[in-house]
Order: structure tokens, then C-alpha cells, then sequence
């Protein structure tokens, strides 16, 4: 059994809290861990139609570099995960979908982050009649993408972030066995 002794804050920024803390293991020792307090967030596997799904392209400060992926972001205090899914396929990509399914909860890398997402399936996509502003440090660019190329993508290391690969590989095959 592993007992937490103490917790102190490090750093507040504007989304994520950074916290240091002090453990002890039954067998006495005394360790610390750094860990990031992140919102619950969500990822989103937008399908266009059977074949076709949205992927969004944006840049990453944490490894200095854009990548693809699918939409995804953080709840506001208060908001509903599918709330959020909502805004965040509005906000990255500028569609709306009819139709939503909430599929799985999972943690990124709970080794390090509190972070929780739920991955949602869109479908009956359609274009907003007017573009929701992005937030401001957001530069997004969509691309509508074979579904057998992204796999392939995520096969050849081309898709890269977690949430995506999950999104993609898992989230396609527990829609193909419903």
C-alpha cells in the first residue's frame, strides 16, 4: 500500500497545475513524484462519411513540431464531456455532427498526468454556416482523409500523438463490431 503525505503546489498556469508529491511505500521508503493536474478532455474521431474521416493539422510546443491528428481539448469547469466534444469539433474543424457516440475513457500518460480523456465517434457531419473562432494560440488545418490512409499513417509513424492512435485504431475497431 502506497500512502500520500504531502502535496505542494509548484506551478498554477492557465490550464494544468504542476505538483510535487511525497509518498510512503509499506516498506517505509519515502519517495516524490511530480505530477501535472489536468482537466478531463476530449478526443474525437469525426467521420465524414463510411470511408472518409477529418484530420486536423497543428502545432505542438511541448515537441516543437505540427502534427496531425484528430480534433480534441479541454473541458471548462462545469461542462459536460460531450458538451465539450461539441465545442472542440466546432472549434478545430468548423462541423457540426448529428450524431454521437461516447466510446472509452482513458489516461494519455498517467505516469505523469491527472488527465483523463473520452474518446467520442461524430458522425453526419456538416459544415457550420459560420466559422466559431479557434483560441488564439490555435492554427488549425483540416483535411478530409481516407480512413485506410490514416491507419496506414498511424502504421508508418506518420500520426504520432497518442490520443490519435487511439482514436483511430481502437476507436475504428470498436465501431466495426458494434
Amino acid at each position: 500500500m502506497v500512502k500520500r503525505l504531502a502535496t505542494k503546489t509548484l506551478y498554477r498556469g492557465r490550464v494544468a497545475k504542476l505538483m510535487l508529491d511525497t509518498f510512503r511505500k509499506e516498506s517505509g521508503l519515502v519517495y516524490k513524484r511530480e505530477t501535472i493536474h489536468h482537466p478531463p478532455s476530449v478526443v474525437i474521431l469525426p467521420l465524414i462519411n463510411k470511408n472518409e474521416l477529418l484530420l486536423i493539422s497543428q502545432f505542438r510546443h511541448a515537441i516543437n513540431k505540427e502534427i496531425l491528428e484528430i480534433p480534441a481539448g479541454t473541458s471548462e469547469p462545469g461542462e459536460s464531456m460531450l458538451a465539450c466534444a461539441k465545442r472542440e469539433l466546432a472549434e478545430e474543424t468548423g462541423y457540426t455532427a448529428s450524431k454521437w457516440t461516447r466510446l472509452i475513457d482513458f489516461y494519455p500518460a498517467p505516469g505523469i498526468s491527472t488527465e483523463r480523456m473520452t474518446l467520442f465517434v461524430a458522425e453526419k457531419l456538416r459544415p457550420l454556416s459560420k466559422r466559431i473562432a479557434m483560441d488564439v494560440d490555435e492554427s488549425i488545418v483540416t483535411a478530409v482523409t481516407p480512413i485506410r490512409k490514416a491507419v496506414q499513417m498511424v502504421q508508418k509513424g506518420k500520426i504520432i500523438d497518442a490520443k490519435s492512435i487511439i482514436g483511430i485504431l481502437w476507436g475504428l475497431n470498436l465501431i466495426r463490431w458494434k
